[in-house]
């Protein structure tokens, strides 16, 4: 009768190939995991612009609301600098720059961070507070221009070695 199995000899070699095997393959898994880091970080990149992007068009589209007769001067760009009014509790009036529920709103490029303040006349002013998290992000750019209702926003913006660029065109429906 014949034995059924492995023979030792069998069986070392079967070990041998199965730890060349996993040596290799465990060198491949830092590249993998690298890579998959990588790729991670440059979805969140590009999901954190978006989320900026989605503000700013809510307040470009906002600009200029008033249930009543509040004037003009609803948008201003600078460089680098979006400053925007609108009659956020709808009381016919744009409340001032120092109140508490002031109706005026600024955007603006400082130290490669978007910030935003309630309650600002300039550009200038300090109490701004961050969109972001800048161990994360930086922002190369924030432009606006404006051809009549038309507003196009664009951000750029680096995290690790990946570089992205959003743009949006938004009307103005109150402008």
């Amino acid at each position: 009768m014949k034995a059924a199995g492995f023979s030792l000899l069998e069986m070392l070699i079967a070990m041998a190939i199965g730890a060349v095997l996993m040596v290799s393959a465990g060198r491949f898994l830092p590249l993998l995991l690298g890579e998959n880091v990588e790729l991670l970080q440059r979805a969140q990149l590009r999901q954190e612009l978006q989320q900026i992007m989605a503000t700013l068009e809510k307040a470009v589209r906002r600009a200029g609301y008033c249930h009543g007769e509040c004037g003009s001067g609803a948008l201003t760009i600078s460089e680098n600098c979006l400053l925007l009014r609108w009659d956020e509790n709808s009381n016919g009036q744009w409340e001032g720059v120092n109140q508490a529920d002031s109706d005026h709103y600024g955007y603006r490029l400082r130290l490669q961070q978007l910030e935003m303040q309630r309650g600002v006349g300039d550009c200038g002013s300090g109490g701004w507070e961050r969109l972001s998290d800048p161990a994360f992000l930086t922002l190369e750019q924030f432009s606006v221009t404006r051809q009549q209702k038309l507003i196009r926003l664009r951000l750029q913006g680096r995290a690790g070695r990946w570089l992205e660029t959003v743009e949006s065109w938004v009307e103005g429906e109150n402008l």
